[in-house]
């Protein structure tokens, strides 16, 4: 019994994703900027003025970033302990058909290369040009939008939900009046089982030196989310297997600094997983201390620099946008420390340091029958270069 449940959970490590310092986040260019209003070189929440609006007419922008990153996990229950890694080379372009002043239509084709990966050999995950993105949307003149494809859907900083999504997004008003957003559809996922359906909705504001904002998330599998079958063979995937989650995320920060921030989240959350009736409900937070904004890619020399503290149980988060693996700890939830650095190295390239240290938030949450949590680690580091155009 003991030979097979570390077998399981070997197969299990050796499926878990290691993302480090990897832009695909709140900090990321395309996500702060491009997402919106497709704008050249511009880091989160400093847009480049407007181009001059005639249709119909094409914008492109794109990158090109090299990861490599080190992961250290540890399971003391299971006396498993092991080094993994990650490098990998990446290609995008999105281009962006602007109809009118009111209606556009973007797009992005993705091409990712694996010359390590910690999931299988090298390349074998590699996905070569595809279309990872493509909507349309319509703004009218009263700061409403509305979105209908798929694309990527990151809802104040991340710690909940960060991920790509097929659906319509309506919102309206902007941040200094206040901004109301609802979404509903799903997330992308080549199998039933991990994509998860239904709303999201939120309201956003900044005053002068605060800013606020709230989101509720209800989600549910559009299958099981692990199969008696599966769990059978595998007892850890009880770990992956959320039927349905609900979320509540609070969120306020206060500005005193030109460049720096304190963000405060709140987080409550409901999770259940149908085939052992498992529920957690959980709170959680997450606070960050910016000591300078994320830097303008354009201005060589700017630079990034902030550090979080995460503590959220299993039920406070659907797909995090943290550049470590949360789903490692399962059930058990992770709490511990985050930071990064952005620097710009010349106009257009940037390099960024990522690392993380995480723990269990319920270390004697069960791993397998008679293992436990206790003791586990995850350490991550990570860099990155990109070059945007």
């Amino acid at each position: 019994m003991r030979k097979m449940l570390l077998l399981s959970l070997l197969l299990f490590l050796a499926a878990l994703p290691l993302a480090v310092a990897a832009p695909d986040n709140t900090t990321d260019v395309e996500e702060q900027v491009h997402a919106e209003a497709p704008a050249p070189m511009t880091r989160a929440g400093q847009e480049a003025a407007s181009p001059i609006r005639t249709a119909p007419r094409i914008t492109l922008w794109g990158d090109y970033r090299w990861l490599y990153g080190k992961g250290q996990m540890q399971l003391p229950s299971v006396d498993e302990k092991r080094n993994v890694f990650l490098s990998t080379r990446r290609f995008r372009i999105a281009p962006t058909l602007h109809l009118s002043d009111a209606w556009s239509v973007s797009g992005m084709i993705e091409d990712i290369r694996y010359d390590k990966d910690p999931v299988g050999a090298s390349h074998t995950s590699d996905r070569h040009l595809y279309l990872s993105r493509l909507y349309v949307e319509y703004a009218d003149a009263h700061d409403a939008k509305i979105r209908a494809g798929r694309y990527i859907f990151t809802p104040i900083e991340g710690n909940v939900f960060d991920k790509r999504v097929e659906g319509v997004r309506y919102r309206r008003g902007d941040k200094d009046i206040g901004m109301t957003s609802v979404f509903y559809g799903r997330t992308v996922a080549s199998r039933a089982k991990e994509r998860k359906r239904g709303v999201i909705l939120g309201y956003e504001r900044n005053w002068e030196k605060w800013m606020g904002g709230a989101f509720y998330y209800d989600l549910h599998s559009e299958a099981s989310a692990v199969t008696a079958e599966e769990a059978r063979r595998n007892p850890l995937a009880l770990h992956g297997g959320m039927d349905r989650q609900r979320v509540l995320e609070l969120f306020a920060g206060y500005r005193f600094g030109r460049h720096s921030s304190f963000e405060l989240e709140y987080l409550h959350g409901r999770a259940h997983t149908d085939l052992d009736g498992w529920t957690e409900h959980g709170s959680g937070a997450v606070a960050t201390l910016r000591l300078r904004r994320s830097p303008n890619v354009e201005k060589a020399g700017d630079y990034g620099l902030w550090i979080s503290y995460y503590h959220q149980p299993r039920a406070t988060f659907l797909h995090h946008t943290m550049d470590g693996d949360p789903s490692f700890f399962g059930r058990a939830g992770f709490r511990g420390w985050g930071a990064r650095t952005d620097i710009v190295l010349m106009r257009g390239v940037a390099l960024a340091v990522e690392g993380f240290d995480l723990r269990p938030v319920h270390p004697a949450a069960a791993l397998v029958p008679m293992r436990s949590y206790h003791g586990a680690r995850q350490r991550v580091l990570g860099m990155s270069v990109t070059a945007y155009f």
